[in-house]
């Protein structure tokens, strides 16, 4: 039986450990053990990956999926690795926090930590602050809709397509005819396309119809909202080039190739129809 080797980024899980335990002057002897099985059971797929990252954001229902979606994207290297933090093992610890435990050793043994976020509420914003204050430089963010601080005027596409999204998701209980809501939309986005194209913005009312046609198919929600606090954190990551906004599931899974670290596979395959056709 071979003895316990130490981590090749030990300096980086003594760091989290030290926060970990900070401010806590004799923590139980059942937490500690806890914190070394969690970090037994989980840091050990960074260390066998060149580049590692941790994934955060909504873990639960259709969030949950599409956070998942775009973690396996940064898997497919086979030289990467990735966690989703709301998918590693439970800790049942008497005095130190379970979250604290997590965001920490997984924050600090991480290359790079990738923020997927699509609403306000819930524990992504506790989640953004954290990894602001200890994880700057190596956090990247992937938040739906977001078109900046002046996301209310025509200033890029990303605005077009979010005014779009609005006015198509709009309630319109005071008009009775199902018709005359179509005629109502069609009618607010032809003059939301006059007022883009006066601004010098290149898109076409097919591909506006298209790019909401797909929403529809695969994210049948409104724009998302978030607080001012998020936006701030989203601006700042903006201004380092490490936001990069997503509206549709496709789009997503796109923006892994934005993450540092190996490129994802592609292969292109032209095949003859006759193949299967037996000719």
């Amino acid at each position: 039986m071979s003895s316990p080797r130490i981590p090749r980024n030990s300096y980086a899980i003594y760091r989290a450990v030290n926060r970990i335990f900070d401010g806590i002057s004799s923590p139980p002897q059942g937490d500690y053990h806890k914190i070394v099985r969690y970090m037994n059971e989980e840091l050990p797929r960074f260390e066998q990956a060149n580049s590692s990252y941790l994934v955060l954001g909504s873990y639960r229902s259709a969030y949950g999926r599409r956070l998942r979606e775009f973690a396996n994207c940064l898997n497919m290297p086979t030289n990467a690795e990735s966690i989703v933090l709301g998918d590693t093992i439970d800790l049942d610890t008497a005095v130190v926090p379970e979250f604290d435990i997590k965001i920490n050793l997984l924050g600090e043994a991480a290359d790079y930590i990738a923020g997927v976020y699509e609403k306000e509420n819930g524990g992504e914003s506790p989640e953004l602050g954290i990894v602001r204050a200890l994880f700057v430089n190596k956090t990247f963010v992937f938040p739906r809709d977001y078109t900046g601080l002046t996301r209310d005027s025509l200033k890029a596409r990303e605005n077009v397509i979010q005014a779009a999204l609005t006015v198509y998701y709009a309630d319109f209980d005071h008009i009775e005819s199902e018709q005359r809501i179509a005629e109502k939309k069609k009618e607010e986005i032809a003059s939301l396309l006059t007022a883009a194209q006066q601004e010098g913005i290149e898109i076409t009312e097919r591909e506006l119809t298209d790019l909401i046609k797909e929403r529809q198919s695969d994210i049948d929600e409104p724009p998302a909202e978030y607080s001012w606090v998020h936006l701030s954190f989203f601006k700042r990551f903006e201004a380092m080039d490490q936001c990069h906004p997503w509206t549709t599931i496709a789009e997503l899974r796109d923006l892994a190739d934005e993450m540092p670290g190996p490129e994802r596979p592609r292969w292109e395959t032209e095949f003859d129809i006759g193949m299967f056709r037996g000719k």
